[in-house]
Formats: structure tokens, sequence, C-alpha cells
């Protein structure tokens, strides 16, 4: 594919050389990929409000051999007032820091393209900002093929709790078997919750009650699958969000 024309959220920048930008985006057409946008940094640059982080745009992109290079793009939508709430803005970068982290360049995404638009539209509405992380952790780990298995023991099928949730198997531990070194105790309302997330989304989550013992588990249960493969916890803006900065 010498171009590529798509729809983009951009996740990161960084700077090249002098004058130019090293842009990472999640395309809705080829996944996640980087393209130099040349002259980038310097004011009167036509890209530098296009490739900004929190950005929605329409781009076409020339595939290099390393890198595509920015050939035209459209600002469709721009979430950086969500800066003006720091609490809403820390998650929004905790999304697109952790598309970048757990996706592979270059391989469609079409599904995590549209979880992501659709968690940056939720979180300038929602309340509650750590409900729509909740929401958006476990969706992700769903389309990563990481969905916890939430229904009965997985040692021994056994489908009444009190359970233990084991990150290193993805799924409960009852209290009648072994308990893995890397197990933690999970409520029967947080279980109830991970369902109603994992089967509705973002649909029905205005009426979607979250206890703070809930978001707490519910937070190490993702936090546990995506550091089984992923190295999520260097995150800043997961580091941030731990601090209590919001909190």
């Amino acid at each position: 594919m010498k171009e590529l024309r798509s729809q983009a959220i951009v996740l990161r920048t960084m700077p090249l050389g002098e004058a130019d930008k090293l842009v990472t985006m999640l395309t809705r057409e080829a996944g996640k990929v980087k393209a130099v946008a040349r002259g980038s940094r310097k004011t009167k640059s036509k890209f530098s409000a296009l490739v900004e982080p929190l950005t929605l745009g329409s781009f076409l992109l020339h595939a290099g051999k390393t890198f595509y290079t920015f050939i035209q793009g459209e600002l469709l939508k721009s979430y950086t007032g969500l800066q003006h709430d720091l609490e809403r803005f820390v998650h929004a970068q905790y999304f697109c820091e952790i598309c970048d982290r757990c996706l592979p360049e270059g391989e469609p995404a079409e599904a995590v393209f549209h979880l992501l638009l659709t968690a940056l539209e939720t979180l300038e509405v929602d309340p509650h900002p750590a409900r729509v992380a909740r929401c958006f952790e476990l969706n992700l780990l769903e389309e990563l093929g990481l969905k916890p298995a939430l229904d009965a023991c997985r040692i021994c099928g056994k489908s009444g709790g009190p359970f233990r949730f084991d990150p290193l198997e993805g799924g409960l531990v009852c209290a009648e078997c072994p308990r893995p070194a890397s197990s933690f105790p999970v409520s029967a309302a947080s279980l109830a919750v991970m369902k109603r997330l994992l089967a509705y989304g973002f649909q029905k989550l205005s009426v979607c009650l979250l206890s703070p013992q809930s978001q707490s588990e519910i937070h190490q249960v993702c936090l546990g699958l995506f550091q089984h493969i992923f190295d999520v916890r260097s995150l800043r803006s997961l580091q941030f969000l731990k601090a209590g900065k919001p909190s």
C-alpha cells in the first residue's frame, strides 16, 4: 500500500530532527502506524494542529521504507479540551498510552479505533471518568483476546463464590482450590459489574454504578491481565493516576 487514506486518532508524538515530528496514530483502516510530519514543529506549519495528541483527523499518508509521511489532513475533532479537567485529561492520555503499548504496528484494529473514539467521547460528558476507564479497559482486553473468564473457577469449574482472580490464568479460583500466589480477592458485586460492562460496553454506562471497592477490584483485574503480557505499569499516565493526582 503506497498511500493510506484513513481517519486516525493521534496517540503520541516525539521530536524528529530540527523541525519534524514522528507521530504515532491509531488509524481506522490500518491499525497503529507511525508517520513523519515534516516541518510540523515550525510555527506556520499546516500540520501543527493536526498532529497534536488526542486529535481525530482524516489523513492521507504516503508509505516509506520505515515510516509513513504526511501528505494532507483535515482536523475532525480535538479532545485537547479535556486538559481543562485534570482527571479527564490524564484518563484520556492513559487510553492512548495503553493502546500504543498493546497494539502492534500495521495490523488492522478497527474495533479498537472505534472503542477508543467512543471512550474519548464518553469521557467528555460522563460525570465519573474512572467508570469510563473501567469500561474501556475491560472492552480493550476483550478486543485483544484477553477477556477475563468470570463465570466459574478455572480449576474445578465451581460456579459459586467466594472467588479470587488469578491474572496468570485469566480467571477465577474458588475458595476450595489451591490459592495461587498471584491471585487476589474479587467480590460478587465487582464480578456482576464486569459482566455488565463486557455485555453492554458504553451503551448503558450511565446507569452502571461502581462502588469504590468495585472500582479498585476491576482496575486490579484489568492491570493484572495487561501486565501479564504488556509492561503497562511503566505508563506515565497510570503512574500519575496511582499517585492520586487526581484522585
